[in-house]
């Protein structure tokens, strides 16, 4: 067993080289002896061949002479026959057999140990090959062309034996020579090739190690080692960029830590502290040292005697350096998570605390502290949340205001617009003398739009325009009837204050907008008595002229006047059947016409609860499907020359077409005829299991299919499985010209 791992330690310390010189040498030294093997064993083929190709002519000649002695009983004539045999030397051994006799008529012998003695002649005729001899037996045919004897000739394959022995010598020798060479220049070609530039990246790689970040190695080649040589090298120029990124990273890392205000020390079991504290934390506590400090008096001081907090400190403390590390975990959830440390004439700081184990040997023997400041954070927090605040108090107002009449508000701005434009006229694009009539104009302007704000509840505008009148103010103290020259930085803070209040109202605006169900087009629009626009519309008639385009135009309403509900009820309807779904309108401004408004609430509603039901997968299934857990449902509206296009999709599941073909079975219609999307809008016809409070009854697309119609409109349906369905609300003549577009296609 140990001489085996020393075997294996050796093999994994020797150097690629001698490895891949070993299996060279194997792998070829495999090779030659197949191939000596294969030589060897075709060179004594061939001898043997020749030798009973030879064997056999004179087998044959020396047959055809016995048949006349045989025939006519004439031993002395075979005995002579058998004596020519003599001069060859390479017969050892013959018999001859007449064919009524089965002992020898004669033999000829030159050893006694050439070939085993025969009682009877062989039964077959032909030749037989043994390691020292080739037996060649054949029948002797008399005059009538019957067989009349046989004869056995038997040759030494001495010759043949040492010739074999003499080539196999050879072919060893050549076979060795040839190994040797071979593998003597598969040797040098892989030092050269894979060796060498394995062992420059071998010496780079320990070079690297020694913290020698520039060097390189030189490899000019493209095969896998140039490859790697060039990997190699880009690897160094990475790890040296990576060593500077982080020597700057540690020098700039207290620094950050700084910015971060977090103080950072540890202490002993003790309770003080030791070693190394971040700069932060000698200002964050106000002395220049903490070296030996108590901890607890750092982050309860000034606490009293019987501070609770404090107490449990101590005692968290005591617990906290007798635990094994395994359970540190359990025991830092019971650490204070935040102090407020209040230093001398200055407002308690808020600390968040967090508390890391320094172990040895599988036990606390230190503790790290890391203080964070975070009273930026909760400054920037509460500013968040009283802006936060701020907007859902302008948007509450301007929803009220929206419901009241948005006029006003429309009238407001239009007057503040006005009056900010008149402000920027008298300033005029440089500085120049002011007069107090013009002082005053100035004035009167921003104070009114002061006014106005604060009565709209325009806090940023009110801002803007009370730091104005206080400048103005000021102005009309000095000009004192006889006008004041301003400056260019008086001018400039005018010119200021003035584009700030035009932002504010801006601002203000958009929070209107926001508020607004129709969005932009609220800016817009003026309040006229309906009975006034249906009286304008039976006037015009069916006139298509600028008249009558204005009437239409005045009688249509804006998309969001038809989604203004549905945005509050979707999330609520989605809740009912355990889903989750939100509404995004888009396109709120596009108009829509009288017809059509009168019937799209109804159509919407039918189509989002329909989207509700069967298209948005319940949470779980929309996880599952990589989808937000949150489904969405989308109207987009887009103007057009015979009337806006209204789409309605959701991301949901898709048709169920095989259920809708099943069910429109059941209920007796003809499939075959109609598309599976077409069979969707049947009378009642519905994939839900059971009818409920949200859809069931087989009514809510027939009931949208008809009332588009009666308008002049067409509804139809596209959908993928596992991604979306898709109703597009189109004029009847825009579908016309898809369904003759199509029709075209196909053909």
């Amino acid at each position: 067993m140990d001489e085996h791992k020393m075997n294996r330690s050796l093999f994994r310390i020797s150097s690629l080289g001698i490895k891949l010189a070993l299996a060279t040498v194997a792998v070829l030294s495999l090779v030659s002896l197949l191939l000596y093997e294969q030589l060897t064993t075709r060179e004594r083929q061939h001898l043997i061949s020749s030798k009973s190709r030879a064997a056999n002519m004179v087998s044959d000649l020396f047959a055809g002479s016995l048949a006349a002695p045989l025939d006519f009983g004439d031993s002395e004539a075979v005995d002579t026959e058998l004596g020519n045999l003599r001069s060859n030397a390479e017969i050892v051994d013959a018999w001859v057999w007449s064919q009524d006799s089965s002992d020898p008529v004669a033999r000829l012998r030159k050893n006694d140990d050439a070939s085993p003695v025969m009682s009877r002649p062989p039964e077959r005729e032909g030749t037989l090959v043994f390691e020292d001899r080739v037996q060649v037996v054949r029948s002797v045919v008399g005059r009538q062309g019957k067989p009349i004897g046989k004869a056995v000739l038997v040759f030494s394959l001495a010759g043949e034996n040492a010739s074999f022995h003499a080539s196999r010598a050879r072919i060893l020798w050549l076979t060795i020579a040839m190994d040797a060479l071979t593998a003597m220049i598969l040797i040098l070609i892989a030092r050269h090739q894979i060796i060498r530039p394995l062992a420059k990246v071998a010496e780079g790689t320990r070079r690297l190690q020694k913290g020698d970040y520039d060097t390189r190695v030189d490899v000019r080649s493209d095969d896998e080692v140039g490859q790697l040589a060039t990997a190699f090298n880009a690897m160094g120029a990475a790890i040296a960029d990576r060593e500077q990124r982080l020597d700057a990273a540690r020098k700039n890392l207290r620094d950050l830590f700084d910015h971060m205000r977090q103080a950072i020390f540890a202490f002993g079991r003790d309770g003080k502290i030791v070693g190394e504290v971040s700069r932060q934390a000698t200002r964050l506590f106000g002395l220049d040292s903490l070296e030996g400090k108590d901890v607890r008096e750092l982050l309860y001081r000034n606490a009293a005697a019987h501070d609770v907090d404090a107490k449990a400190f101590d005692e968290w403390v005591t617990i906290a350096f007798d635990v094994p590390v395994a359970d540190w975990n359990e025991v830092a959830s019971l650490a204070p998570s935040e102090v407020s440390v209040r230093t001398s004439g200055e407002e308690p700081v808020p600390l968040e605390l967090e508390f890391r184990p320094l172990t040895k040997e599988g036990w606390v023997h230190g503790i790290m502290v890391l203080a964070t400041d975070v009273s930026e954070q909760r400054h920037l927090a509460r500013t968040v949340q009283s802006r936060e605040e701020e907007h859902a108090r302008q948007m509450a107002a301007m929803r009220r205001l929206v419901a009241g009449g948005p006029q006003v508000f429309v009238m407001f701005v239009e007057g503040a617009r006005q009056r900010i434009s008149r402000c920027l006229e008298i300033v005029g694009p440089v500085a120049r003398m002011l007069s107090s009539a013009e002082i005053d104009e100035l004035f009167r302007h921003v104070h009114t739009i002061k006014g106005e704000a604060k009565a709209f509840d325009l806090r940023d505008l009110e801002a803007q325009t009370s730091k104005l009148e206080e400048e103005l103010d000021e102005l009309r103290w000095r000009a004192r009837g006889a006008g004041f020259a301003t400056t260019s930085s008086v001018h400039s803070g005018l010119l200021a204050h003035l584009n700030r209040s035009t932002e504010a109202l801006d601002r203000g605006c958009d929070v209107f907008v926001a508020a607004s169900p129709i969005g932009r087009t609220a800016l817009d629009q003026v309040t006229v008595q309906r009975s006034d626009i249906l009286q304008l519309l039976s006037l015009v008639g069916e006139r298509t002229d600028a008249l009558g385009q204005i009437a239409s135009r005045l009688a249509s309403r804006p998309l969001g006047e038809s989604t203004a509900n549905l945005l509050d009820l979707v999330p609520t309807w989605a809740e009912q059947v355990g889903k989750r779904a939100r509404l995004h309108v888009e396109g709120r401004e596009v108009r829509v016409p009288p017809n059509l408004a009168r019937v799209l609430g109804g159509v919407l509603t039918h189509l989002i609860r329909n989207a509700i039901v069967h298209g948005i997968e319940v949470p779980d299934a929309r996880h599952a499907a990589g989808k937000s857990a949150v489904g969405a449902i989308r109207v987009h509206a887009a103007e057009g020359n015979t009337g806006p296009t209204i789409t309605v999709d959701d991301d949901g599941q898709g048709l169920d077409l095989a259920q809708i073909a099943e069910r429109a079975v059941a209920i007796g219609e003809d499939v075959a005829s109609r598309s599976v999307q077409e069979l969707a809008f049947l009378p009642g016809l519905s994939t839900a299991r059971r009818p409920g409070d949200m859809a069931g009854r087989g009514v809510g697309l027939h009931a949208v299919r008809s009332d588009l119609a009666s308008v002049g409109y067409a509804v139809d349906v596209a959908s993928k499985p596992g991604e979306y369905t898709r109703f597009f609300l189109r004029p009847r003549s825009i579908q016309s010209e898809t369904a003759l577009h199509s029709t075209h296609g196909h053909a």
